[in-house]
């Protein structure tokens, strides 16, 4: 849940002292600038972004060092399920694949400061669980392929 207080973009450009008076009272200290014409922004100082950015190395840091041991694997593994309900869809080897995935991408993406890679390693994740969790989905995936060839996929082929 985000507590964060969200203006328009224009307030910034066209009151920008009462825009950083907003910025300093505002519980979190971060402002969302809602823009019409793009994506959305941030507004927090640098001081802060930084904190977070360190923050997150050192929680990726923690939890990468948990997955060289089984104890540690094991402790995540039993509080995966809190964070991420649909891995009780995956087998017990999948939920440790998945584990150990995103665990490392987590600690890449914080390295790098961008966690977009992350959100792809959940979301493949997430939908191998929605096939599972159905079982016509399930089959319709797993069922053999009558090894007709339909032709080349439009894009597979480089020149």
């Amino acid at each position: 849940m985000s507590v964060t207080e969200a203006i328009p973009f224009s307030q910034l450009v066209q009151r920008p002292k009462r825009t950083m008076a907003l910025l300093d009272g505002s519980p979190r200290r971060r402002l969302r600038l809602d823009r019409r014409d793009g994506e959305d922004l941030i507004l927090e100082s640098a001081a802060r972004a930084e904190a977070e950015d360190k923050a997150l190395i050192m929680v990726s840091g923690l939890f990468f060092e948990l997955t060289k041991n089984e104890k540690g694997l094991s402790a995540l593994a039993q509080a995966l399920p809190h964070a991420f309900p649909w891995v009780h869809f995956l087998s017990a080897d999948d939920t440790r694949v998945f584990l150990t995935e995103f665990v490392d991408t987590l600690h890449a993406c914080a390295d790098l400061g961008n966690v977009a890679a992350l959100s792809t390693v959940i979301n493949a994740w997430r939908e191998t669980a929605e096939i599972h969790s159905d079982p016509e989905l399930l089959k319709a995936a797993t069922m053999p392929l009558d090894g007709a060839d339909y032709g080349e996929v439009p894009g597979g082929k480089r020149k």
